[in-house]
């Protein structure tokens, strides 16, 4: 038994859809199917908003990386733009958007837990805030 995972290959890349359109997608650097169970890290690419949610059990946290954006927190819009990182406690209504639509925003999300998509709760209003 070891107490590291190395892992080489590609991070599985999932596309975000409103069963309308793709207007995203996450790139899993780090996940449970490799074997992070506390923490994992996704590189999230928006070419338009967001589904507000929330997650019970996830702690995530925002890296701004690439371009101009927004976050809804709490019924609070922020700017997002490169070397803005938030911290988003289980329970908060959250989602993100580039400020231009079709323009690219990139940034980091660590949940901790691991990500679990039986752990994110849509809002009824969906992409529209």
């Amino acid at each position: 038994m070891t107490n590291f995972t190395v892992v080489s290959e590609k991070p599985n890349i999932v596309e975000f859809n409103d069963g309308k359109e793709v207007f995203g997608e996450v790139e899993e650097i780090t996940s449970r199917a490799v074997g992070a169970e506390r923490a994992n890290v996704a590189k999230v690419t928006l070419w338009g908003p967001d589904v507000l949610h929330t997650h019970k059990e996830a702690e995530e946290t925002y890296i701004c990386l690439e371009g101009e954006g927004e976050l809804y927190i709490d019924g609070q819009i922020i700017d997002f733009v490169p070397g803005i990182r938030v911290i988003i406690a289980p329970g908060t209504l959250h989602a993100a958007r580039p400020k231009k639509e079709w323009d690219k925003l990139v940034l980091l999300c660590v949940a901790s837990p691991a990500f679990s998509p039986t752990d994110v709760y849509e809002d009824s209003r969906g992409r529209k805030w």
